[in-house]
């Protein structure tokens, strides 16, 4: 059974060692590109970039790389005329200068959604307690810190820092366990008022493989059962999906619940509904019908 602890930091014993720790943060941007207006979402890790943008006239992701230093930020899109150069100044959240290929240029300008994680904190460290137990030691910019005791089963520790709840705040997750294609997290949502991480929903903490869709506050998560059976959970500002599929079968259904709690609907859906609505849900820029 999954254990966590929550207390104010006051010591770590000196018996503990520190553990390796990999920290990515997702940030959304909106924002134009010359005069259309586009949605950006960005994955750092130490000072590699990767992720997407949009326009969002048509929805159709468009895959960036590159990386950042200080407050610089250069990401590449790779077209068919060749590379296209993003060169951009992040200053306070807002994302700005020109898009480049050729002859071609445009202005860019986009602001972020959420705050950074580093806005927040000042410092942050695992400490191993023995076995699967560690801490999670976060120093607030305001002096506050924080302990959290959680278990995972990776040989290393990854926390990933992202807005699930649609604040404007980083929450964070942590991975437990990666197994089998399905990725499950332990999750907290920062809590504006304590100034601190407080456990998530038991909705959020059931979530496997999350994909956290800012454009249109839509949490996706996806589990695999074996070779051919998908679940799908969408979860969306007004009720929650649940799609699951057996491609071995050719079978599928679909559960609608409202926020309130109330199954409104049960269906069957089509391999093309599925995967439309539900597993490539804005991947490729396709809308579900």
């Amino acid at each position: 059974m999954r254990k966590i602890v929550f207390s104010l930091f006051f010591a770590i014993s000196l018996n503990c060692s520190a553990e390796v720790l990999g920290i990515e943060e997702i940030i959304a941007y909106s924002g134009t590109i010359a005069n259309s207006n586009v949605f950006l979402t960005l994955s750092y890790q130490d000072d590699q970039v990767a992720g997407n943008y949009f326009y969002e006239k048509y929805k159709a992701p468009i895959a960036l790389h590159g990386n950042t230093s200080g407050t610089s930020l250069l990401l590449i899109e790779e077209t068919m005329s060749g590379d296209a150069y993003i060169d951009l100044e992040n200053k306070g959240g807002v994302i700005s200068g020109e898009w480049a290929l050729g002859r071609k240029r445009y202005k860019v300008q986009a602001k972020a959604l959420s705050r950074s994680y580093k806005d927040l904190i000042g410092e942050i460290k695992v400490v191993a307690q023995g076995g699967a137990d560690k801490n999670l030691v976060i120093s607030f910019a305001g002096g506050k810190r924080q302990n959290i005791r959680f278990s995972t089963l990776e040989s290393s520790v990854l926390i990933i820092f992202e807005d699930f709840t649609f604040d404007g705040y980083p929450d964070l997750r942590i991975l437990e366990l990666e197994a089998g294609g399905n990725s499950s997290f332990i999750y907290f949502d920062y809590d504006v008022e304590a100034g601190q991480y407080v456990e998530s929903s038991a909705e959020l903490r059931a979530l496997v493989s999350p994909r956290v869709i800012h454009s249109e506050n839509v949490i996706i998560s996806v589990s695999k059962d074996g070779c051919c059976v998908y679940q799908v959970k969408k979860i969306m500002p007004s009720e929650t999906h649940l799609a699951r599929y057996d491609f071995d079968s050719n079978a599928g259904s679909l559960s609608i619940i409202s926020r309130a709690g109330k199954d409104r609907s049960r269906k069957p859906i089509t391999e093309k509904q599925f995967k439309d609505g539900y597993l490539n849900y804005m991947s490729h820029g396709v809308q579900p019908d």
